[in-house]
This record gives C-alpha cells, structure tokens and sequence, in this order.
C-alpha cells in the first residue's frame, strides 16, 4: 500500500512537487480501429489506446489481461485457466462466456480474429508480437456486424529499424518458462517479421498445466507511398491445457490450489491446433478515394474432455473464411464531406463430434452433427464535418444463415435451420469546445447472435440446435468529455446500455459443468468511465482510471424465481486502476494496482465475491553493446498476497463458482536482440 500510495504522491503537485524536473508533450493518439485512421480527440466513439511499442521487452507475456490494464469499461476474468481461455467484457458484452470471448469483436492486423459466429480467441496469437491495442468500449455493430458490443483491435510489428535477430527466456513461479526467437528483415520496401515461441506452466492449481507452441509472420510490401499490401501467417499447437474445475466456498478454504475431484475424475483438458492466414491491401488513388479489402482462412481441430459421462468428450473441426472491403470518398474544403460503403462476408463449417467420457477414455459415440454459419453484411457510414463540429452517422444490414446437419439418427433426425437478420445503425456528434478539450455524444445499436456451440447445447439432451433462443439486442447512449493537452489526458463518459434477450449461462444437475443458455428478458446498464494521464517529466508518468457499472436485470422471470432488480452477476460495480512508470537510464520499473469491487455470482444474487486489491511491480535494465541490446527484466505478481478468485462461473450447479488465484509469485527473464 505504500508503494501505491507513493505512485500517486510523485505524481501530483497536492501530494508533492517535482517541478525540477524537465516536461515533455505528449503526442496526439490516432487510432484505426474504427475503420478510418483519425485522432482519438475528434473521434465520436469512446476510444482507448494502449501501446507497448517500448515496454514489450520487460512483459512477462503469459496473459493477454496484462495488455488491457487501465481500459475503462473492460474487465477481465480467468487469466490462469488456459483450457477455457480468458473473459473479458466491455459494459457487460461477453460476461456470460462460459469459455472463449463473446460479444466482442478481435480484430488482429484489421483482420476478424472472432469466428463467425461470434466467438474469438487470442490463444493463438504470440503476445510478443503486440505493438498496439485499440478498443471501442460500446456497441459497434454497424461497423462489423455480429457480436460487436465492443471491438479489440491488436497490432503487431510491422516497421523496422535495422534488420535484427532476437531470442530471450522467462522462467517464473508454477514452473512457467517461455522460450523465444525472432526475427526482422527489410530490404527495399518489403519487410519480413517473424516471431517463434514455446511456452508451459504447470498452473497454481493441480491439473491446470499448459503447454502451446506457435509461429507468427508478418509480410509488408510498400508498393508506393499510396498502396501497401499485407500477409499474414499464423500456427498454433497446444497440445494441453487442463481444466482444474471450479470449486464451492468450503473447498476453497480448505486448500485453495486444488482441483475438483470430478474434473481429476475425468481428466478435463483440450487441446488446440490452428493454422490462419490472412491478406490485405489498402489504396489511396488521390485525395478524394481511398480502398481497403481483406481476406482470410483459418482451421481450427479442438478436442476436450468435461467432467461428465454422457457427451463429455468434444471433437470439433472448425474451417472458417471471409472477405470484406470498403471505399471511402472525402470532399468539399470548409463543408468536408466523407462517405465509405463497405461490405464484409464469412462462412464458417464444424463438424462437432460428442463421446461418452468413460473417466478420461473415450466411449461411444453420442452426437455427430454437420454445423454451419454464414454471414454476409453491408454498410454505409458518412461523416459530415464544418465548423468545430463532426457528425457521424450510418446503418448496417446483416444476414445471418445457420444450419445443424444431423449425422447421428440413432435418435432421430434432428437437422434444421435458422435465419437471424439484423439491422444497426449509429449517430455520433463531436464538437471542439477549444484547442484542447472536445464533447461528444453517440448513439448506436448491436446485436448478438448465439454462437453455435451454445447452439448445439441443447438441455433436452439432443441434437440440433436449441432453437428457443433468440439473438441478444442493445442500444448504447453516450456522452463525454475528452481534454487533450502537452502533459496530460482526460476523458470522463457516462453511458446507459438497454439490452434485451441477453443471452445468460446456466447448468443443469444431470449435466454437471455443462453450460446451456437462455435469454434473460431485458436490462439497463448505466455507467461512468474516467481515464486520466499525465507525463509531468521525463522520468515519470501515471495512468488512472476508474469505472462505475450499475447493471440490472429490468425484467428477468426464470422457473424458480423472479430476478427482475438484481445485478448482472460477474459484473463488479466499482473498479480503480493506477499505474506508474518511472525511467531513468537504463532502468524502467512499472508499478500498478488494481482494485476490484465485490461481484454476484449468480442471477439470484445469493452469492457475493469480495473485493480485493492486487499490485503487481516490474523492472528492466537494458544493456547496449554495439548493436547487441540485453534487456533482463524481474516482476512480482500480487504484492501483497491477496486472496482473491481468478475466475467466476456464473450460475454454476452446486456452488462451484469458484476458480482461486494465485499467490505472490515472481518472474524474471532475459530478452536479446542483434
């Protein structure tokens, strides 16, 4: 708490003073994510951006949640359990993931990293090879379609400075170890970035190991300064990621790091091979047309084993692909007139194999089922500017085709189709006030399809799919206040989210750790968003943010109650962020603390997670020899040993909510480049 407290003391004159030290300007952020390249202090969205362009190097790179810290609006769950990948949710949008992340687009190089259907993974991605992250925190439907209730928009390497070789190793707690080798070439104006690594863990927890490998490629070819073309090039291979169950309240106070006995039982694992390979190219003819088009293909071979006998080994093949591009036309001087039509296409096939789980052997063969989902949209958006004032408005249609093509008849014939179509649209204003502060104001819609796993989860016990759910739907109002000046940003939001038929988890006793779905009526999200950043000198820099959600079920009727008033479980209502970076020399150390209010864990409101605080300090040197640069880094997670749960499964069965988080734990680690 004294380090926390000091962050915030050398930081701000009330606390104390460092006028002698040297101040610099801070840089006006542009940002892509939106589909326009254009500064986040005329943008009509709210927009954060993070970048680790020079931090990259003293990272542990285990969880993508240490590249989102300090977003306000998003929160994240279950970083340590690698089988059923983290949760993050913006203004509530993909808090009921169960597994994956839902409602929210990933986007990787401009590329859709989320399947059509909506559901996305960066298990796949090198962390390493971040250079940025971009997120829209509201619903951005109209902009790429299904399950946008908020976008993540990642960038990896792409320039170079000199051509390099680089390799390093992290070792930490829980017999973690991250082994890597890289490399950037250039030569005129094509670049080549390449990125290996082979990471495991054996987890806090009994049966939570992890073990994955993969390769990433980045091709960039500067035709001119108006045409540049990009390729990327993706493997994966985790051949293991054990799943250690969540456990009830008396468990976890009994000893927290071990597994449920079922999921031991079992042998709860997956395991995830995937290949992708995406294109893309953008032109700019003149100073009044510009066009972009992109182009992807991935496979995806899953297979894992779930605590239960009947269905509870998975074998999934996934083939998914798409295209879409845009034309963007700009016009008029002191009338200035920008339009961009644009269309995005993609199909996704799996073919989803259940057996019985005979205690980690498989059995019989229970489900075997032929699933597909295609999408096709299309979108106009058109930005009128005069004056200090921006408007932004346009709409998005959306056809989505499913079909669920039975191959196992031994209980009848469950095949069938569903259409679910949409339409979204969005208005947004920003208006200059002077030359540092600006207003804006947006208003937009979203949709959400279920996924087609959650489909295919059927509680009658069958195939097909469960054809009593509907596409989850939200309207997003908001209004803010952005300051931009040479030494400081601020920016404060409020926002009221109306969602209806939100699509919630639930387990059933004859199904033990299976999820199924249903819609939930409606409800009311109102929130405040606060972000401030201030680079006072050379040295130090401090970035707060902080986050009010009060989200409640409007109205919300199941068999065994009435929820209509509660809180959406898995949401806490208050969360503070503060971080601190000092640097000096050689030297860099990063300090920060996040503080998490109490959440429910079920729709009843029963069951109350605590708060916690958790800190976490991180410190590099780097060394220069010539042209060789060695950078050894050190890092403690969890300071002050906070007893806290890393994860939440919302409406378990049995009280199992509970997935602990680890203890204080260190790392360290050696990266080098030539």
């Amino acid at each position: 708490m004294y380090i926390f407290l000091f962050s915030l003391g050398s930081q701000f004159p009330i606390f104390a003073q460092i006028d002698s030290l040297q101040t610099v300007k801070l840089e006006v952020v542009e940002v892509s994510v939106a589909r326009y390249d254009h500064p986040i202090n005329s943008s009509t969205w709210s927009v954060s951006k993070l970048d680790f362009k020079d931090s990259q190097k003293q990272i542990q790179q285990l969880y993508f949640s240490d590249y989102l810290n300090g977003v306000p609006g998003l929160f994240t769950l279950n970083s340590n359990n690698f089988s059923q990948d983290l949760r993050i949710s913006i203004r509530g949008f993909g808090s009921r993931a169960a597994f994956g992340i839902r409602g929210i687009k990933i986007l990787v190089d401009g590329i859709p990293e989320t399947t059509p259907d909506g559901q996305g993974q960066i298990d796949n991605l090198s962390l390493g090879s971040i250079e940025s992250v971009e997120v829209i925190r509201g619903p951005a439907s109209i902009l790429y379609g299904n399950a946008s209730g908020g976008v993540i928009s990642i960038q990896t390497q792409s320039e170079l400075d000199r051509n390099y070789l680089k390799t390093g190793i992290t070792m930490g707690a829980y017999g973690m170890q991250d082994i890597q080798i890289g490399a950037g070439v250039k030569k005129e104006k094509t670049s080549l970035i390449l990125l290996a690594n082979r990471m495991k863990t054996n987890g806090y927890r009994v049966h939570s190991g992890f073990k994955s490998s993969g390769l990433n490629a980045r091709i960039k070819h500067r035709f001119n300064q108006k045409a540049e073309l990009n390729v990327l090039l993706n493997f994966t291979d985790s051949p293991i990621a054990e799943d250690a169950g969540g456990l009830n309240f008396e468990a976890t106070q009994t000893q927290r790091f071990q597994a449920r006995d079922r999921n031991i039982q079992f042998m709860t694992q997956e395991a995830v091979q995937q290949f992708k390979s995406g294109i893309s190219f953008s032109q700019q003819w003149n100073s009044r047309f510009s066009f972009s088009t992109y182009g992807f293909y991935a496979t995806r071979a899953f297979n894992t084993s779930l605590p239960f006998e009947f269905g509870g080994q998975v074998e999934l093949d996934r083939v998914y692909f798409g295209q879409g591009s845009q034309l963007s036309f700009q016009g008029g001087t002191s009338f200035r007139h920008q339009v961009q039509l644009g269309y995005s296409w993609a199909s996704q096939s799996d073919h989803r194999k259940r057996f019985m789980n005979m205690q980690g052997v498989r059995g019989d063969l229970t489900l075997d089922q032929y699933e597909k989902f295609d999408a096709l949209g299309f979108y106009l958006l058109d930005e009128l500017s005069f004056g200090n004032l921006k408007i932004v408005a346009g709409f998005r249609y959306d056809t989505n085709k499913l079909e669920a093509s039975d191959r196992y008849l031994a209980n009848g014939n469950d095949s069938g189709s569903l259409s679910l179509n949409a339409w979204s649209s969005s208005l947004g204003v920003n208006y200059q006030l002077n030359e540092k502060q600006y207003l804006f104001a947006s208003s937009g819609t979203s949709f959400e399809t279920p996924v087609l796993s959650e489909l295919s989860a059927n509680p009658i016990g069958m195939g097909g799919f469960n054809t009593d759910l509907s596409p989850q739907k939200a309207r997003n109002t908001e209004l803010g206040f952005r300051s931009i000046g040479q030494k400081s940003q601020f920016e404060v939001v409020l926002f009221n989210t109306q969602t209806k038929n939100d699509l919630v988890p639930y387990e059933l006793e004859a199904f033990p750790d299976r999820n199924f779905y249903r819609n939930a009526g409606k409800t009311n999200r109102k929130g405040l968003e606060v972000s401030y950043s201030l680079k006072r000198s050379v040295y130090l820099e401090t970035k707060i943010s902080y986050t009010y959600s009060d989200f409640t079920y409007e109205s919300f009727e199941k068999p065994n109650g009435d929820f209509s008033g509660n809180q959406l479980p898995g949401i806490p209502k208050h969360m503070f962020f503060v971080q601190s970076n000092f640097t000096k020399g050689n030297w860099k150390v990063v300090f920060n603390s996040r503080f998490q209010s109490s959440l429910f864990a079920d729709d009843s409101n029963e069951t109350k997670e605590d708060s916690y605080l958790l800190s976490n300090l991180n410190m590099s040197y780097v060394i220069k020899r010539g042209n060789l640069v060695w950078t050894p880094f050190f890092g403690i997670n969890n300071i002050w040993n906070s007893i806290y749960n890393d994860n939440i499964r919302i409406n378990a069965f049995g009280g199992r909510y509970y997935e602990p988080a680890p203890t204080r734990h260190i790392y360290s680690g050696l990266r080098l480049t030539l």
